[in-house]
């Protein structure tokens, strides 16, 4: 059998062995509760505290700011209907980015009374001028896009788009992966540090991480407006008294096991460098793909994300083509790749939804090396001339 190629990490990361082993380790050598006041239980309490220490230390801010929880998807619905709670008015005023991914998009949809102001794409994935409301309850960005690695300026977006006083939800569960120490502002470990001190609300999951599945976060501005008097969850005393709940040990310290491996090993330039190398053969060998392209290109991207558009390709075969050479790849969001409907965001930057369904995404580490290239490309070009 051919050697599996994995280029769906955007999807979940690889499970990082060394963390996940040493999670459960632990968890299996101290399994108490740790909510209980024996000595075993103030064990697992305390490793629940220096995983709290590390996450916080590795993404420069303060161990209090950081809740834990079972995912972003809860993580991203518990702060919705929290500020939805907390709505001034009647009309809960929300501003949002067209990026964003459905545990979000979802639930806006869902809470009574909501009135969304979209902002508005160009197609190179950017966000265009509009028209914005005076008042707002809430602005929604997404740190870096899932679909094209696109990062959103959210410096300057925080100047103009998010009134003083209004909350921002950041998803940040694509920037984690993709932080660098050499890396540019908005994906340097200091830059979560700036969006709490802006007043930003962050969320993010362990698997995108390498962590496996059960762990997420929210990182809280200094000045939270989260108290253990009106919890996100209630039924117990845990994190800080906002979100009840039994701890998830393993998930927990593999979390920050494995954040730290992954910022640790990050190198912005070679990852970028690849991924320039690697999209550039990709184009070189689908000329007889006419419309090819790599969306977003011309904006400032996160390395090791390539949306590719084929017109005329019919994609699930694509897909079907690439399973049988053992490579694993994606039609984009993955929440929504299985349902094969056009891609709202897609659609937003003004791409037809024949072209929202004619892409397939390419997500990938910088261990991605020069033979794994040459595979993945040589096996596109081929199934995309069959099916053309």
């Amino acid at each position: 059998m051919k050697a599996k190629i994995y280029l769906d990490f955007n999807s979940t990361h690889p499970p990082d062995r060394e963390a996940l082993s040493a999670a459960r380790d632990f968890y299996f050598a101290h399994f108490a509760n740790s909510s209980g006041l024996s000595l075993e239980s103030q064990q697992v309490n305390q490793k629940i505290e220096w995983a709290r220490e590390e996450v916080a230390k590795l993404l420069t801010v303060n161990p209090g700011q950081i809740i834990f929880t079972s995912s972003a998807t809860e993580s991203n619905n518990l702060l919705l209907r929290e500020f939805h709670r907390r709505r001034t008015e009647n009309t809960f005023r929300v501003v949002c980015s067209p990026f964003e991914h459905p545990s979000i998009a979802e639930p806006l949809k869902r809470l009574a009374e909501t009135q969304t102001t979209i902002l508005q794409a160009a197609r190179e994935g950017t966000l265009a001028p509009c028209n914005l409301p005076h008042e707002t309850d809430l602005t929604i960005l997404m740190a870096v896009q899932n679909e094209n690695g696109v990062i959103l300026p959210l410096r300057e977006l925080m100047a103009t788009v998010s009134p003083t006083g209004s909350p921002t939800l950041v998803d940040a569960s694509q920037l984690l992966p993709k932080l660098c120490a050499d890396g540019p502002e908005s994906l340097h470990p200091g830059f979560i540090r700036y969006l709490t001190d802006m007043g930003c609300y962050i969320t993010a999951t362990g698997h995108k991480v390498g962590a496996g599945f059960g762990a997420g976060l929210i990182i809280t501005p200094h000045r939270s407006v989260l108290s253990d008097s009106q919890p996100l969850l209630a039924g117990g005393n845990q994190e800080h008294g906002i979100r009840a709940g039994s701890h998830n040990v393993e998930a927990i310290v593999a979390l920050a096991l494995a954040l730290g491996h992954k910022i640790s090993a990050n190198r912005y330039a070679s990852w970028l460098a690849q991924t320039q190398k690697f999209e550039a053969l990709l184009m070189n060998a689908l000329t007889h793909v006419n419309g090819r392209e790599i969306i977003g290109a011309n904006a400032p991207r996160a390395p090791g994300t390539t949306l590719l558009l084929l017109p005329g390709v019919p994609i699930d075969f694509l897909i079907m083509a690439l399973d049988k050479e053992n490579i694993t790849v994606s039609t984009g969001t993955s929440c929504k790749s299985r349902s094969r409907t056009a891609s709202a965001a897609l659609l937003a930057m003004g791409y037809s939804e024949s072209e929202a369904l004619s892409v397939v995404r390419l997500s990938y580490d910088q261990n991605l090396g020069d033979e794994a290239m040459r595979l993945v490309v040589d096996a596109i070009a081929s199934a995309s001339a069959r099916l053309a």
